[in-house]
């Protein structure tokens, strides 16, 4: 988990940004759509950013938490046998 809280509207515009990128790399991706969505309409102003890495399939998901980490706002992944290749 990332020490500090983030922006709320700065992940909405960072991970709408990196959706059309995913999408135009044709990365595979989990839940990028509804993460995204979820984010724009996210009720706190600060959020706090984890994640997750699995190996098989070897994949990054990203966790959007709550300000005090009680509930998951939303959460994505995005492969990363793809993203090396694309340097993401």
């Amino acid at each position: 988990m990332w020490p500090n809280p983030v922006e709320a509207l700065q992940l909405t515009r960072t991970y709408q940004r990196r959706a059309r990128l995913t999408y135009r790399l044709e990365i595979p991706s989990l839940g990028f759509e509804d993460a995204v969505a979820r984010l724009s309409s996210c009720e706190f102003q600060h959020l706090i950013l984890g994640i997750v890495k699995n190996t098989e399939p070897a994949y990054h998901f990203q966790l959007f938490l709550s300000p005090d980490a009680s509930r998951v706002v939303a959460c994505l992944g995005v492969s990363q046998r793809a993203s090396k290749a694309h340097h993401l």
